[in-house]
């Protein structure tokens, strides 16, 4: 998904936690959080590359084009909001987390049904099966359907 809906949908979010719940420290949380995430796309092309992708660009032909590289995307995981969620639970954790929690779920949500990806492959466990390769975890026809500019 485009950083846009990610910023749309955040800030949506954000404004439904002042609205609602009368946080913005939850707003705030989630509004980044929900955003922030796609870090880890930088962080991938930084392990692959030992460089920061400065042109927006640059990042984008590097997740939909560049296979021969390895997809960690270590935010991007049901795993860590399972975990997340867990803190949540057991800690009491405040509206902070909460916020966070929301933005980081719905973005994850959200990219499950937008890219065109095999739906196991935003579990991390499935991930580190294929030893994080995305040849091996991207249907051979993802690189004909995304268009990176």
């Amino acid at each position: 998904m485009k950083p846009v809906y990610h910023v749309s949908i955040s800030a949506a979010l954000g404004l439904i936690f002042i609205i609602f719940f009368n946080s913005f420290v939850a707003a705030i949380s989630c509004f980044f959080c929900g955003v922030l995430i796609d870090l880890d796309h930088h962080l991938d092309y930084f392990l692959a590359k030992d460089e920061i992708p400065w042109r927006y660009r640059d990042l984008v032909y590097f997740c939909s084009t560049d296979k021969n590289h390895k997809m960690y995307l270590w935010f991007h995981s049901y795993e860590s909001l399972v975990l997340l969620w867990g803190a949540i639970t057991v800690f009491n954790l405040d509206m902070l987390w909460i916020g966070a929690a929301v933005g980081f779920t719905v973005h994850v949500i959200c990219d499950q049904f937008s890219n065109p990806l095999h739906p196991l492959v935003y579990f991390l466990t499935y991930r580190i099966k294929y030893n994080f390769s995305k040849e091996k975890l991207l249907d051979k026809n993802f690189f004909k359907q995304v268009r990176p500019y």
